[in-house]
């Protein structure tokens, strides 16, 4: 698979990524992401810098993962997710017709994906102070605004994303100068350009009430891996592990997660067997 964006290296977009392998030590670092203090952009950067091989040919190094675009970064969180555990997820949901809970299964695999239009990861759009080219913006982006309200984080990242105006490069404040400026319809040309070439990954779902048969579209977390329980449960498999076998954490760890898995049904037949 290849990312819906890249990485843009020496003039050629780079999309390959690999994950490294599944094992216990990647599964409690991604853990520790999610548990963190820090904001989500800060948590997402530190789960896919310690589960990623590499990414767009590069080491996943943070400066590296906070270069990537929103949607690549979305892309990569909802592959995760799929690998800390495969198959379907089931979610739950009200419907808003008559009012009866209802399950579906979502495969994060499965979800829409739009590629990079081109121009890719650039964004030319003509503005009533004249033409600007904007990039797309970059989990960096999202890291510097995470704490700002609505309308302000809307300001801070055209400044940030704007490359250039007039055919001359954008430096901060003359940045900051033009995005004051900008009218509504300004904002509204600038918003449909970078939709046009940015990479899109599918947030929401469609599924339907098995009693009434409505259809709700229903929005699925793209970062859902850093709210999973695999830190708890990974401890308390590597206490049946160890107590089981007398292994080190290290060790435990060490095994790849459908082996660290096999184990676990190994010790729970064995102790089925006793009693």
């Amino acid at each position: 698979m290849r990312l819906p964006g890249g990485i843009v290296e020496d003039g050629a977009l780079q999309r390959d990524f690999a994950f490294r392998p599944m094992t216990g030590a990647v599964e409690l670092a991604v853990g520790e992401a999610g548990a963190a203090q820090g904001s989500l952009p800060a948590r997402v950067t530190a789960a896919l810098a310690a589960s990623l091989e590499m990414v767009g040919g590069l080491a996943p190094l943070p400066e590296v993962v906070t270069g990537l675009a929103v949607a690549d970064r979305q892309f990569l969180m909802l592959e995760l997710a799929a690998r800390l555990a495969p198959g379907e997820t089931w979610l739950t949901a009200w419907c808003g017709a008559c009012s009866e809970r209802f399950d579906f299964a979502v495969d994060y695999r499965c979800l829409t994906v739009k590629e990079a239009g081109a121009g890719y990861p650039f964004a030319d759009v003509q503005t009533g102070r004249g033409p600007c080219r904007f990039r797309v913006p970059t989990g960096a982006d999202q890291e510097l605004v995470a704490d700002l309200d609505d309308g302000e984080a809307l300001r801070c990242l055209l400044a940030c994303c704007l490359v250039a105006h007039d055919g001359r490069m954008a430096d901060g404040r003359s940045a900051w100068d033009m995005v004051e400026s900008f009218s509504s319809d300004d904002f509204e040309a600038i918003d449909a350009a970078l939709e046009s070439v940015s990479p899109e990954v599918a947030v929401s779902v469609q599924a339907a009430c098995p009693a009434c048969g409505a259809l709700h579209v229903i929005p699925v977390d793209p970062y859902r891996a850093l709210s999973g329980p695999q830190g708890e449960n990974l401890l308390q498999e590597i206490h049946a592990i160890a107590s089981a076998y007398h292994w080190s954490e290290a060790e435990i760890l060490a095994l790849p997660q459908d082996r660290r898995w096999r184990y676990l049904e190994l010790i729970e037949r064995a102790r089925g067997m006793a009693g």
